[in-house]
């Protein structure tokens, strides 16, 4: 197996060259200073484990595979700046999805509604009754200490905060439809390996941490910022039926 350094600087390289397209084997190999043997060793083991796909003379990547060999490449201590620029929003998303989904939440991706004058959107919405954790996924460079990502949880937490006022005429929408509570979390999620940070009580976590945040969720909401909402009983919406004007006196066709 090659060493760590070496696979990191593979995986951040193939991801940058397969960003939405294939990419021939000699043409990335001559961009890495490494020798063919290992260059082919590389390519046979993450071909083994199903990580990339060989078709013809190119080599291809699912979202999946994208996915999976993004994990890996930050895990084994690539620049998840460089990681995130390889990673197309939609990507970053769908990884976060696949995340929450794994952990038995249902998901909604770029859920829009409107309320209160204006179009609001939550990038990923989980739902797991009775929790509905609003996530905003973004690539942090450094933490959330800087003006600009403290700026982008204060919007989260007001965009949340009016989804929390609004829920009941968006039950449908998300199958909440049964709840009689529920408890809404404002989440900003971020490529990048550092520790959980929080500003305004909203949690910064890294979407490699999101599984071990998941797993103890339950007791952290105390010091997390939380919208708990009573939804009365559901009562499903009354199709209105319209007659038409000629539809009291049906024509009888001549014989």
């Amino acid at each position: 197996m090659a060493n760590s350094a070496l696979q990191r600087i593979f995986l951040t390289r193939l991801l940058t060259m397969t960003n939405g397209e294939s990419v021939e084997p000699e043409a990335l190999r001559s961009s890495l200073r490494v020798t063919s043997e290992a260059f082919d060793s590389l390519i046979h083991q993450l071909s083994d484990e199903g990580l990339l796909s060989l078709v013809g003379a190119t080599i291809r990547l699912t979202l999946d595979q994208r996915l999976s060999l993004s994990v890996r490449a930050v895990e084994l201590g690539a620049d998840f700046e460089t990681v995130s620029r390889s990673l197309g929003w939609l990507e970053f998303e769908e990884l976060s999805a696949k995340v929450f989904e794994a952990n038995e939440f249902r998901v909604k991706r770029r859920l829009r509604f409107t309320a209160e004058g204006r179009r609001w959107e939550l990038d990923v919405l989980a739902v797991r009754a009775p929790y509905i954790v609003c996530a905003e996924c973004k690539h942090w460079r450094k933490g959330i200490g800087n003006r600009t990502a403290r700026g982008i949880i204060e919007t989260h937490l007001t965009k949340t905060e009016v989804f929390s006022r609004h829920l009941e005429g968006l039950r449908e929408r998300i199958g909440a439809e049964g709840w009689s509570k529920a408890v809404i979390v404002p989440v900003a999620l971020t490529l990048s390996a550092t520790p959980m940070e929080i500003y305004r009580r909203v949690p910064s976590v890294s979407v490699l941490a999101l599984p071990s945040f998941l797993s103890e969720f339950d007791g952290q909401l105390e010091r997390l910022a939380n919208f708990k909402v009573e939804l009365p009983r559901w009562e499903p919406r009354q199709t209105e039926l319209k007659m038409s004007r000629t539809s009291g006196s049906r024509r009888v066709p001549r014989l």
